[in-house]
C-alpha cells in the first residue's frame, strides 16, 4: 500500500507542467539541459524515477534507451503508458517500488523534494547499487526563490529543499563521485501571494538575468543539477 501523503497526489495533479505556473521559465531551462547532457543510449537501460507526464522519459527514448518509469500518480500512469507503449511503467513511491536490477542511468529530476532527508539518503544509497550513472536535480535551500518561500510560509509540508553542498555529500557517501553540476534560475518569477499569484518579477526579467547569472551563481539558483557517476564503475 501506498504511503504518498493525498495533499502531495493533489498538487502534482493540479501543478506538474501546468502552463500557468510562472516557474516554467525555469522548468523549462532544466529540462533542456537535461536533454542536452543525455549520453546516446542505443543499446542501454535507463529508469526514470517520478516520470510525471512523461518530459524526461521522452528525452530517453529519443537517446535510445530501453526505458523503465515509476510514477505515483494514477492518471499519469496511464498516460505514460498510452503514450509510450515501448516503455516499462511501475506505479507506485520510488521508496517502496524501486527495481533491484541494474540499469546504464538512472534520471531523478524534480523528484528529491519530495522525500525528506532520510529517503532521499537511503534512495542514493540504493541507487548506487543498481546504476553506475545518476542525473539528479534539487530544490535548493540556499536560492532566493528557497528563502522567499520559507519566509512567506509558502512552502508546502511536503517539499523538501536542499543545499548543493548537501547533496554532493550524500552522494559522495553513496559511492557516487560529481563529474558536473549546473544551477538553474537564479532569479525566478517569485510572487506575494500563494498559488502563484501577484508576480513580482516578470518571466521575461527571470529569462534574462538568467541567461548570464545562473553560470555565475549556480549554487544560488532555485534549481541544482547534478551529474554523478559511481566510483567503482563509472562510465563515460
Amino acid at each position: 500500500m501506498s504511503t504518498v501523503p493525498c495533499d502531495l497526489l493533489t498538487y502534482y495533479a493540479e501543478w506538474w507542467e501546468n502552463p500557468r505556473d510562472p516557474r516554467n521559465v525555469v522548468f523549462g531551462q532544466l529540462n533542456r539541459l537535461v536533454r542536452e547532457r543525455l549520453p546516446a543510449g542505443v543499446g542501454l537501460s535507463a529508469l526514470d524515477l517520478g516520470s510525471g507526464k512523461g518530459m524526461i522519459v521522452s528525452f530517453l527514448a529519443a537517446r535510445g534507451y530501453r526505458v523503465t518509469s515509476i510514477e505515483m500518480n494514477t492518471d499519469f500512469v496511464g498516460a505514460l503508458r498510452a503514450r509510450f507503449p515501448g516503455v516499462t511503467v511501475i506505479e507506485g513511491n520510488v521508496k517502496e517500488v524501486l527495481p533491484s536490477q541494474r540499469f546504464d542511468l538512472v534520471t531523478a529530476i524534480e523528484l528529491s523534494q519530495n522525500l525528506d532527508r532520510v529517503s532521499l539518503i537511503r534512495l542514493l544509497e540504493q541507487l548506487a547499487r543498481i546504476t553506475s550513472r545518476l542525473h539528479i536535480s534539487i530544490s535548493n535551500k540556499n536560492s532566493l526563490h528557497g528563502r522567499w518561500a520559507a519566509w512567506r510560509g509558502f512552502q508546502m509540508p511536503f517539499v523538501h529543499t536542499y543545499t548543493p553542498a548537501e547533496l554532493k555529500e550524500w552522494l559522495g557517501r553513496a559511492g557516487f563521485q560529481v563529474v558536473s553540476a549546473a544551477g538553474i534560475g537564479l532569479v525566478t518569477p517569485i510572487t506575494l501571494w500563494p498559488r502563484f499569484r501577484g508576480k513580482l518579477i516578470p518571466v521575461w526579467v527571470a529569462r534574462f538575468i538568467n541567461a548570464v547569472a545562473d553560470r555565475i551563481f549556480p549554487e544560488f539558483c532555485h534549481l541544482y543539477y547534478v551529474e554523478a557517476t559511481s566510483v567503482e564503475r563509472g562510465i563515460g
